[in-house]
């Protein structure tokens, strides 16, 4: 059936056991493909059902679906005539593992972060009411994006404002982790209420059988519905922002909410439609484990074993170290945001649950409680995504480095992220971090220096950083690092490569291309972004070298353009080349080929290095 399915006017000629054929269908060929491709799989197998409904009832892309982070998104991908492209999907050129206004007319934004998409409904709905276009706004928000605050603002506004919108709450109690907090607790006791939503059917079937009913009679029923719904599941929120509630609805149910979404399209003020799904559904394993099989690499369908990994985690790595630690101090404590496995800190909590704090999808609330820990007498360590911190730079710098705080962040993922695209890149820490009073930004090198750095941000009593990529090279020596002091890992008389964290493997490997064309090119870790060694700057801005700096991160702002500073304070007159990520957002693809075609591997380093020798080949 997906081979003729061109475009969501097609899903709406199914028939209803065509509609359930379909939904199989999907879900076998995205087992299929995820399996090969990588990607988001569980949260993906769960809302099939909801998808085809959605198309079924609306017109994109007249009408607008917002998708929340987007984790849900390849359904809609498959029935928006993007079914053959499916297998392109996260690889260089192909499908984004997102939605993409420039792939797609019915793909309404570019979403990856979570809890943003009911203001983004909310300013489109606004939008199409100043210029009275006929649409409707739909927007798919899972439960675990109602940890962020951002939801609740927006929500407010909405209820309070009263502007027709359809939120779709798709309720699967995960969010990357299991939910956590009050409000999923609520969404629990609601979904358990079968009592309620039977009630609430039948006064709907008799107010519809009553004919011309005068407006004390409907007030009186409605008042006795509301009695009955508070005695039944106490469901005072979403009333008490304004906003009109509706299930729980089955969301492997088509033709149930078909039925509900054609008539919550009638409404003429904002309305939730609380459906309930299955994450991973179809799949044993995935419904059985959906964290694991969240986001996924290749892997075997029956086994469920990944078809190649990319060794062990630096998260974990850390995470081991900071176990060590807490042995024998009490202070230190993990604070996450909904990630606690995706950076390895599970182990930790494995072992110290009462000193582990996952806050759900709310990096603003996660720094700032970190903050006060630290205030408090603990040692935090915020355990967070690099693309993730970015949401909560005004808490890092008012909350925690203002108070100069003793907080920890380890910033995972940093650099170039791969298949996950633009808007997963962690290459704007640096950027956005160095201009911050009071905190010291580090970089390792390798899981040796990880380990060195961990230790001293335990006897550092100040505001400390620490930025690395999924995998770094195992090293089982602990480097002792001191704050501030670089490396020279290797003398060279005719071009210096200052380089920090993973780059210095590639500058290395630059380095031994050179010594190939009899260029000697001597290499300095710069583990410590800031501050830096003004001690060996000194020294190198009296050497009459070229300088190439390489940094995992964005060059305007970055590492290299505050070392190119220094420098000609200090008198340096000699070339400066800046290798880094580009003012440009990066789409998907490998990181070893975002590394390649950013000009940022060991060929185009040698190569800039020729150059600013005059020797580079015609």
């Amino acid at each position: 059936m997906l081979e003729w399915i061109k475009s969501p006017a097609d899903v709406k000629r199914l028939s209803k056991s065509d509609r359930y054929a379909l939904s199989e269908e999907i879900r076998s060929e995205m087992l299929e493909i995820v399996s090969e491709t990588g990607g988001h799989l569980a949260s993906n197998l769960g809302s099939v059902e909801l998808t085809i409904a959605l198309h079924s009832v609306f017109d994109t892309p007249k009408d607008k679906i917002v998708f929340d982070v987007g984790h849900q998104a390849y359904a809609h991908k498959m029935l928006t005539g993007r079914y053959e492209k499916m297998r392109t999907i996260r690889k260089k050129d192909g499908l984004s593992g997102f939605p993409r206004l420039e792939e797609s007319e019915h793909d309404a934004n570019c979403a990856g972060h979570a809890s943003d998409s009911i203001s983004l409904a909310l300013g489109m709905a606004r939008a199409a009411a100043l210029q009275e276009e006929d649409k409707h706004i739909v927007c798919v928000v899972g439960d675990g994006a109602l940890t962020g605050g951002m939801c609740y603002e927006a929500l407010n506004d909405a209820g309070h404002t009263k502007t027709p919108m359809i939120i779709v709450l798709n309720d699967n109690a995960m969010s990357i982790s299991s939910n956590v907090g009050a409000m999923s607790k609520h969404l629990t006791k609601m979904r358990q209420s079968n009592a309620y939503r039977q009630l609430k059917q039948n006064i709907r079937r008799m107010l519809e059988k009553i004919p011309k009913m005068g407006l004390p009679v409907v007030r009186l029923l409605s008042k006795i519905r509301d009695v009955f719904k508070s005695l039944l599941i106490n469901d005072l929120f979403f009333d008490a922002m304004g906003i009109e509630y509706v299930g729980p609805v089955d969301g492997h149910d088509i033709e149930e909410m078909i039925r509900v979404f054609d008539r919550t399209k009638r409404y003429d003020e904002p309305v939730v439609v609380h459906v309930v799904t299955k994450k991973g559904r179809g799949y044993a394993l995935a419904e059985d484990n959906a964290e694991a099989y969240h986001g996924v690499q290749p892997f075997d369908t029956r086994s469920g074993e990944e078809k190649k990994t990319g060794g062990k985690s630096t998260g974990a790595v850390a995470a081991k170290k900071l176990i060590s630690l807490a042995e024998n101090d009490g202070r230190i404590a993990i604070v996450s945001a909904a990630m606690l496995k995706g950076t390895g800190m599970d182990a930790f909590e494995k072992v110290y649950p009462e000193r582990t704090f996952d806050v759900g999808i709310a990096e603003e609330h996660a720094v700032t409680m970190a903050a006060g820990l630290a205030l408090g007498g603990m040692k935090p360590y915020v355990a967070m995504y690099s693309t993730f911190l970015q949401r909560s730079y005004d808490q890092v710098m008012m909350d925690v480095c203002l108070n100069n705080a003793p907080v920890t962040f380890l910033i995972d993922r940093a650099g170039l992220s791969g298949a996950d695209g633009e808007t997963h890149q962690g290459i704007y820490d640096i950027a956005y971090l160095k201009t911050i009073p009071n905190l010291v930004i580090a970089s390792p090198a390798d899981t040796g220096e990880l380990n060195g750095m961990i230790e001293l941000s335990h006897h550092l009593n100040q505001p400390m950083a620490i930025r690395y990529p999924k995998s770094l090279p195992a090293s089982d020596v602990e480097k002792k690092i001191e704050t501030g002091k670089w490396e020279s890992m290797q003398r060279g008389g005719d071009v210096l490569l200052i380089a920090a964290g993973r780059m210095t493997e590639i500058a290395l490997e630059a380095r031994r291309m050179l010594l190939e064309k009899s260029v000697s090119a001597g290499v300095v870790n710069a583990r410590f972004i800031k501050p830096m060694d003004e001690t060996m700057l000194k020294d190198i801005s009296k050497m009459n070298l070229p300088v190439i700096v390489l940094e995992d991160g964005v060059v305007s702002g970055g590492m290299g353009e505050e070392i190119m500073r220094k420098m000609r304070d200090y008198g340096f007159k000699g070339r400066i080349d800046l290798v880094g990520a580009p003012d440009a957002f990066i789409a998907h693809a490998s990181i070893s080929e975002q590394t390649k075609d950013n000009h940022m591997d060991a060929l185009s380093v040698s190569m800039c290095a020729l150059k600013a020798l005059g020797k580079e080949q015609k």
